[in-house]
């Protein structure tokens, strides 16, 4: 993720530290599971499931 972040100006890596399962982030959220990749497009959620948002990251 970090190698595509730079090798690519388009794709922008945010970590989000959520404390424990139970901070608010994590419910605000849903976290459920780590990592947790969502992939947005043009400012749209296109994607919250970790594989495809992968999936299509590795297409770029």
């Amino acid at each position: 993720m970090e190698a595509l972040a730079h090798r690519d100006p388009q794709v922008k890596l945010r970590r989000i530290d959520i404390g424990s399962w139970h901070s608010a982030v994590a419910s605000q959220y849903q976290i459920d599971r780590l990592p947790m990749i969502w992939l947005y497009e043009d400012g749209e959620l296109v994607s919250q499931e970790t594989g495809e948002s992968l999936a299509r990251l590795e297409r770029r």
